[in-house]
């Protein structure tokens, strides 16, 4: 049926979509001069990334021409799944940011991982759910779409390592 990496190709364009739109949805909060604040160059980075990622994903997309009802479906797939793990994100975001400023301790780092397990079957169940949406012609093409980019991939090399 599906190979591992197709199956990790559909999670990482359904996380892109639930995780890139929280970051649009952030308010910035004003400063006291009036001037807007700067980000640090790495935030510039992933935020640049993410707004890649999610053209990407809206290309592929249009590729597989959904229609009006699937575009729903996959909207409400994807916002219930966002709903359903904002509470494990955001502690997976305070282990991250305390391993920034020292080592956590072996329970944290066990936390963390057992999240990120979490997150992971949470986002297979988004990729189930979303490939019931697609017809048998468009799964034919998001297969199509993970082969060229599974080669694309392979040029580029292995991808970085995961810190916590």
């Amino acid at each position: 049926m599906f190979t591992r990496t197709k199956f990790r190709s559909l999670i990482l364009i359904a996380a892109t979509i639930l995780f890139g739109g929280t970051a649009f949805a952030q308010q910035p909060q004003p400063n006291n001069n009036g001037v807007a604040p700067t980000r640090p160059n790495r935030q510039m980075r992933q935020m640049k990334m993410r707004r890649r990622g999610m053209r990407g994903m809206a290309r592929g997309f249009r590729q597989l021409n959904l229609t009006d009802q699937q575009r729903q479906q996959m909207r409400s797939i994807a916002q219930s799944q966002v709903q359903s793990t904002q509470a494990q994100r955001q502690e997976l975001r305070q282990l991250a940011q305390k391993r920034k400023t020292g080592p956590l301790t072996d329970a944290e780092t066990a936390r963390a991982k057992e999240l990120r397990q979490q997150l992971t079957q949470s986002r297979q169940g988004v990729h189930t759910q979303m490939l019931a949406v697609l017809t048998p012609d468009q799964k034919a093409k998001v297969d199509e779409m993970f082969k060229t980019r599974r080669a694309n991939r392979a040029r580029r090399g292995p991808g970085r390592q995961r810190i916590i």
